[in-house]
């Protein structure tokens, strides 16, 4: 090949090579379309066209919602987002690459754990349900808020372990519920009285405070609850009670809640709102937290009328004092008296436990008043 020869062939093979791949990359870019890629903590997860970026958009606001369900209709929802970084980055691809939307739906609802529910059983109460499944017994209470914790019974479900989502849904909303302010008891000794006759010239009245609730969900639960303000609507009125001089037992001091010794009162009687459902519940008696075995005493003389099992209260003890009033002693773990004892004030009658329908070791004390209960604060 002459010299001409070889200087047109390099001639033509570097043309060549200049111009072909121009043409290759511009036959790509026709055949590209415009997407959108799903990304989960910069993993992407599939593409859509562009057409489908709405109805995808929609799935993820009805994958948000089923989260929303037991939210109380007057809370203010602040804000409703995803724990991971999420987001729908537009790209090109090739029409190949775009994913079925069949596999839309079902990525984002897929889970790594589903929900556990288990049905309640004899003997079972949220003490030993919540360390069968390694929970705190707040955490049981988080997970089943529509529950009173109090009464459950065989053959109620509970949910002990939350479905887990791959997507964790994150909610932040705002809540105003009123809630009671308790109140203090004087007492005026009168020695025409015996220990068992009281009367309450003034019965203590409940004052009432407006607490706003900043609460997070993390997929429809309890993650985080804090107070923002606090606003008194009403002081309470401390309760005058006339007592006799023979003593009955009463409150003398931080822990000394005259029934027993414990650490602070958990639960108070009457209604109380729950923050996240808004839905009240009825409180009979008070909660008083105190350790497994702590001795629980007599309020005053009277004759014991109720000794051993009864359904929810477990072990528990009714005393009638004479003159209409009564007191009742819940969750126990030993009883000492029997039916027809007659007991004295302070007496020793029972131990503190957590049978029967128990969130944890605490005594249940009711007063029974002509039939009714009222607030053991009048009488403590």
């Amino acid at each position: 090949m002459t010299k001409k020869g070889v200087v047109a062939s390099l001639i033509g093979a570097i043309f060549f090579a200049l111009v072909f791949p121009a043409v290759v990359t511009i036959a790509d870019s026709l055949e590209k379309v415009k997407a959108y890629q799903f990304v989960v903590d910069g993993e992407k997860w599939f593409t859509v066209a562009e057409t489908e970026k709405e109805a995808v958009e929609e799935i993820l606001r009805e994958y948000q919602g089923q989260f929303m369900k037991n939210i109380d209709e007057n809370a203010q929802i602040k804000k409703v987002g995803f724990a991971q970084q999420v987001f729908l980055a537009e790209v090109e691809v090739k029409p190949e690459e775009i994913d079925p939307f069949e596999i839309v739906e079902e990525m984002i609802y897929a889970v790594e754990e589903e929900a556990l529910e288990i049905e309640v059983k004899k003997g079972d109460n949220f003490w030993n349900l919540s360390r069968k499944y390694k929970l705190s017994v707040n955490d049981l209470i988080i997970l089943n808020p529509d529950i009173n914790p109090e009464k459950i019974y065989p053959g109620d479900k509970l949910l002990v372990r939350p479905m887990n989502p791959i997507l964790d849904v994150v909610i932040e909303l705002e809540n105003t519920v009123v809630e009671s302010i308790p109140f203090k008891v004087k007492y005026r000794r009168d020695n025409r009285l015996y220990t068992h006759q009281q009367k309450i010239l003034r019965a203590g009245v409940e004052g009432e405070k407006e607490v706003l609730y900043h609460i997070t969900l993390l997929n429809g639960y309890q993650h985080s609850l804090a107070v923002l303000e606090e606003k008194v609507l009403k002081e309470p009125s401390d309760a005058l009670v006339q007592i006799g001089t023979r003593k009955t037992v009463s409150r003398g001091g931080r822990i000394n809640y005259g029934v027993v010794s414990g650490t602070r009162i958990s639960s108070y009687y009457g209604y109380r709102i729950h923050p996240i459902t808004g839905k009240r519940r009825f409180h009979d008696g008070i909660d008083i937290a105190a350790p497994h075995g702590n001795t629980v005493y007599a309020y005053t003389d009277g004759v014991v009328v109720e000794a051993g099992w009864n359904g929810g209260y477990g072990y528990c003890i009714l005393i009638d004092h004479g003159d209409g009033l009564k007191t009742r002693y819940a969750h126990l773990s030993r009883i000492f008296v029997r039916v027809g004892q007659r007991v004295r004030v302070e007496e020793r009658i029972g131990a503190v436990g957590s049978t029967g329908n128990s969130t944890g070791p605490h005594l249940h004390f009711e007063v029974i008043k002509n039939g009714r209960t009222t607030n053991p604060l009048n009488y403590l």
